[in-house]
């Protein structure tokens, strides 16, 4: 179990370790549910794997067609990626990687990505603040600072947004406008990307590990 000394419910809340499988991904980061599996971007092969979230399987392999990949995210349909190499994020068929529609912002460096609430959330490490975008103009809707330093992943659970932050391993969740609600300490060394498949949050780590995990009140 582990929570965060910097947080000032510590002791009443905790992350737990359900489950853990390790991901096909050599150097992981981001990572999404598409209703049935997990998604996870390999920076190292600039790949997209599909997993089962029970073994850890293989479903299904993708070449990402945007240089330096770092996030994906899942619309209900398609597959999102960002790149922390280019001011663009593309929609992909999640069948067969074929690009759907791109959207650039002006600047920026995209080290996650997630879709809720009919939006993008995009972590800009240039300007280390996280970005509400128009999925259809990219106009940027709202924004608000990272709680932390460098955010590697991003999960929506319905309600609130999770971020993962490396550098202080740390997992934070944030109400929609930036609010701190709670802040976890990460189960691994290197917190990489989240998601959320609607009853558990999953964090995968840079060794490889993917943790899923259960907040116990």
């Amino acid at each position: 179990m582990f929570d965060s000394p910097f947080d000032p419910q510590v002791g009443n809340i905790f992350l737990e370790v359900v489950s853990t499988i390790l991901t096909p991904a050599f150097v992981p980061q981001g990572l999404c549910w598409d209703g049935s599996t997990i998604w996870n971007v390999d920076v190292f092969s600039n790949t997209l794997y599909s997993i089962n979230r029970l073994s850890g399987a293989q479903v299904r392999v993708l070449s990402s067609p945007l240089a330096s990949t770092t996030g994906v995210a899942y619309d209900g349909q398609n597959l999102w990626i960002c790149s922390d190499s280019s001011v663009e994020f593309f929609k992909i068929n999640l069948l067969n990687g074929d690009i759907q529609k791109r959207l650039y912002i002006q600047r920026g460096a995209f080290t996650a990505i997630e879709f809720g609430q009919n939006a993008l959330w995009l972590a800009d490490a240039l300007s280390n603040e996280i970005l509400k975008v128009d999925p259809e103009t990219a106009e940027i809707i709202a924004s608000f600072p990272n709680p932390g330093t460098l955010i590697k992943g991003i999960a929506f659970d319905g309600a609130s947004l999770w971020l993962s932050d490396p550098t202080s391993l740390s997992i934070y969740q944030v109400t929609t406008e930036g609010r701190v609600l709670r802040t976890f300490l990460s189960p691994g060394q290197s917190p990489q990307g989240l998601a959320h498949d609607g009853n558990f949050l999953w964090n995968v780590d840079g060794d490889q590990k993917l943790y899923q995990l259960r907040v116990l009140d």
